[in-house]
């Protein structure tokens, strides 16, 4: 490794000023389980690391008085897996985090730091875009709040500057979505996925989808939203078609040149058909129909 500084500041104020006066020699460390190892590789060379590790209010969640999930974004993979207290659809989140990578990992690794590495094939990438959160995040100018399927660019990075630190993630309120699936493909249970899809949808009173969104991750540098998933009874075949052509979509015949590709290609349309009869007999169970 290159040498370099490690900083401890004691509030975001200060750990934002030490990026600001660092400048793009600057890198923010969390969990590290992506950073130190890029480092290690010699594929990132930072001269100073800000730690998050002691900075307060950015572990932990809490729910806001309109009924949004806040984690903060220095929350553990597996702090959050032991999350007992969240109900309803975003108890997934909880179960997402828990079946990711190994325990060493889940152990160190933050929602934030994942999210900021926008490695596509997380986990975490396809559930916030999915889930319609919202990223919150704080520099020299003050803060902003970044809807995900904007944070992520088609260049493989995100949209974070390098004087910004990612706060907090905050999910929607549960009557939002009425049930969540999520699915991924991986060749060893510590990998990262191949392909991942999740789905959330909302019933309406008539026990019909009223909305639902479907996205697929791991296959191009940010997730992709699929359209048009809500436009009808979820029947096993509308579920079947849903997923060719949601593979039509995200890898075209065209794009699905290699074998690895054309395999992705299948994997698109089975995990998101598993993934949308997944939410669907959820809602379904949940509202007693």
């Amino acid at each position: 490794m290159k040498p370099f500084t490690f900083h401890t500041p004691s509030g975001l104020s200060e750990a934002v000023s030490l990026l600001e006066q660092h400048g793009p020699d600057a890198r923010v460390i969390a969990g590290g389980q992506t950073l130190l190892l890029a480092m290690k590789e010699r594929l990132a060379r930072p001269a100073a690391l800000v730690s998050l590790a002691g900075l307060p209010g950015l572990r932990g969640w809490r729910y806001t008085d309109s009924g949004a999930l806040e984690v903060g974004a220095a929350t553990t993979y597996a702090a959050l897996a032991g999350a007992t207290d969240l109900a309803g659809w975003h108890a997934e989140i909880a179960a997402v985090a828990g079946d990711l990578a190994d325990r060493p990992v889940r152990t160190m690794g933050t929602l934030g730091g994942a999210l900021c590495a926008a490695e596509p094939r997380f986990d975490m990438l396809t559930l916030v875009v999915g889930l319609g959160a919202e990223l919150v995040t704080v520099g020299p100018g003050g803060g902003r709040t970044i809807p995900a399927s904007k944070f992520f660019d088609s260049a493989g990075g995100t949209v974070l500057r390098p004087d910004e630190i990612l706060t907090t993630i905050r999910f929607p309120r549960r009557t939002a979505f009425s049930a969540v699936g999520f699915e991924k493909f991986r060749y060893r249970v510590f990998d990262a996925a191949l392909v991942s899809a999740c789905c959330a949808l909302r019933l309406g009173d008539d026990g019909a989808v009223a909305d639902a969104r479907v996205v697929v991750g791991a296959v191009h540098p940010a997730p992709v939203l699929v359209p048009g998933v809500a436009d009808g009874p979820l029947t096993d075949a509308a579920v079947t078609e849903i997923g060719r052509r949601a593979a039509a979509e995200v890898l075209p015949e065209e794009l699905a040149t290699t074998p690895l590709r054309r395999y992705q290609r299948e994997l698109v349309g089975v995990l998101v058909a598993r993934a949308i009869a997944r939410a669907h007999d959820r809602a379904k169970d949940q509202s007693g129909s």
